[in-house]
């Protein structure tokens, strides 16, 4: 919240526990987070015992290969877990990571798909889905193409030029645009009931220099969906980057039934359209959360 700047006593005791803090503490350095909520993160500094909150559904480390058992896919050479990367220019987040290439000439890198009825049983209508990114030294896509996001395709509609109409199905994936100026930004590609034509609409994330993101620089990445009442423009979807509020809509219609629900978290990387990368691009995923609450950033942490 914000204080007056007529405040006398907030001036005057904010410096006085601010020094308190930071005497008491040694943190790690992470991102900036803005003061804001609690959120899940709050609670478990660097995520240690997150994945035990009752608001969670699944964490992913990428410390072995057991994350391949709950989420659906194609095994692809494309895919590694890696502790070490020096040639293009990885620093781990937290051990090791998992990195995807999308190889010259090529449009897949990875697509797999947490299935909510299959892990949990029922069907969401609202979720939280963070992830931390960094491209790695070789991004330098000229064009665009698809980050993880969540889904409601039931592999009917609402992804390869086939719309939705708010009865066969819908998708909010993540998308990247190619790079300009030595940076990336990124966004939705999203197929709903109100779209025109038979692809989806792009919603590239807030247009300053802030939001835009670097090479070889990690990256806290969140999205929140909660699915309109069946009809009416109500829908929600939010996105943050390193816990700043970067896209919000309230209007979306992505259902006219409520038979479409959530149905998965879809981590898809995929160059294109119909173009192709020019050369090799890496880019890693770190410490994914899919929760009921609204998950943060990492929290800094304190050294024991």
């Amino acid at each position: 919240m914000m204080r007056s700047a007529n405040s006398q006593h907030g001036s005057v005791l904010f410096p006085i526990l601010l020094a308190t803090v930071v005497a008491g503490l040694a943190f790690f350095a992470m991102p900036e987070k803005p003061v804001t909520e609690e959120t899940l993160a709050d609670r478990y500094p660097l995520d240690r015992g997150l994945a035990t909150d009752a608001a969670v559904l699944t964490c992913e480390s990428f410390e072995d290969e057991q994350w391949c058992e709950r989420w659906a896919g194609k095994d692809r050479s494309t895919v590694e877990l890696v502790a070490a990367d020096e040639s293009l220019g990885f620093e781990p987040l937290q051990g090791q990571a998992l990195r995807i290439a999308v190889p010259r000439g090529e449009h897949y890198g990875a697509n797999y798909r947490y299935r909510f009825q299959e892990q949990i049983g029922e069907e969401p209508e609202a979720i939280y889905f963070r992830y931390y990114l960094r491209f790695a030294d070789d991004w330098d896509p000229a064009k665009g193409g698809k980050l993880p996001g969540i889904g409601g395709t039931y592999n009917v509609a609402g992804w390869g030029g086939r719309p939705s109409d708010g009865s066969n199905g819908w998708s909010v994936r993540g998308l990247f645009n190619g790079r300009k100026h030595e940076q990336t930004s990124i966004g939705f590609y999203c197929y709903h009931a109100d779209m025109i034509g038979p692809y989806g609409d792009s919603w590239t994330w807030r247009n300053d220099s802030a939001r835009y993101l670097e090479n070889n620089r990690w990256y806290c990445v969140e999205q929140y969906i909660k699915l309109n009442t069946p009809g009416e423009n109500d829908g929600i979807l939010r996105g943050w980057t390193d816990g700043v509020l970067s896209f919000e809509r309230t209007d979306l219609r992505w259902r006219n039934t409520s038979e479409l629900k959530i149905e998965c978290i879809w981590i898809d990387i995929y160059h294109g359209g119909k173009w192709v990368p020019a050369s090799d691009d890496h880019l890693y995923f770190d410490n994914i959360v899919v929760a009921r609450e609204r998950i943060g950033p990492m929290r800094v942490g304190r050294l024991e």
